[in-house]
């Protein structure tokens, strides 16, 4: 375990306890399973945009509704973290105006914004800013096109097609009889997806084919980890 100044990173938040860094050995706590057939750690820049956007919008829209089911404070909590953490990073890879369709490509909304996607990585970077304080108060959610999640209301753009994946997890989370059932079900569902979702950032950060990707995927890891640890220790206590 380490502390890290996330100034020294290109974060624009104080310094946080951090659970690893991206050169540690990082503790993967609850294994995906087969079945799970999570986000596929690649090192090919699209993909790995593709692939961790889908799991933003997946583990957002998940979040969401675990603020309006759930009344376990730490399942609250943890819910919070995790749309905080992944607007932030899903800000970083989808400009104002553009989403991801279905087929894993960025494109316009053509909504009078200007956007730039001449980047002949493919990779939109921008710097992660996690926000202070979020409100428990989240307006969105999946949108009329069925898979399709608005990641940020609030702004022009960044909604994510989901693919049959994501859709089967919202499907189950909202299948849940009651409040308990549900938090174990959520629990179990972002243990595992933390898990795939950390050995995706992993994967790239070591061997990504672009620079500037890889040390975006570096600075994300540590968020990342930490999200995974909180997910886990519920696992342990509510999950079951």
């Amino acid at each position: 375990m380490k502390k890290t100044t996330l100034a020294a990173l290109g974060f624009s938040v104080a310094a946080i306890a951090t659970p690893a860094l991206a050169q540690d050995a990082l503790p993967v706590r609850i294994f995906p399973t087969p079945a799970d057939a999570g986000p596929v750690a690649t090192t090919s820049t699209p993909a790995f945009r593709a692939e961790a956007l889908r799991s933003d919008a997946a583990s957002i829209e998940a979040s969401r509704m675990a603020l309006e089911r759930s009344r376990n404070p730490r399942v609250r909590s943890y819910a919070n973290q995790v749309i905080e953490t992944r607007q932030a990073t899903t800000n970083a890879l989808l400009p104002a105006g553009t989403s991801l369709n279905r087929n894993g490509s960025v494109v316009s909304d053509n909504q009078g914004i200007r956007t730039d996607l001449s980047n002949p990585a493919g990779l939109i970077l921008a710097p992660v800013t996690i926000a202070a304080n979020i409100g428990t108060s989240i307006v969105g959610g999946t949108l009329g096109a069925v898979g399709l999640v608005d990641n940020n209301p609030a702004e022009p753009g960044r909604r994510v097609a989901l693919g049959e994946r994501g859709q089967a997890r919202l499907a189950q989370l909202q299948s849940a009889p009651n409040g308990r059932a549900f938090d174990r079900t959520f629990i179990r569902q972002q243990a595992r997806a933390d898990a795939q979702t950390l050995a995706l950032y992993d994967t790239y950060a070591k061997g990504g084919n672009n620079a500037q990707g890889r040390q975006f995927a570096n600075e994300a890891l540590p968020y990342i980890a930490q999200e995974h640890a909180e997910s886990s220790t519920l696992a342990v206590r509510y999950g079951g």
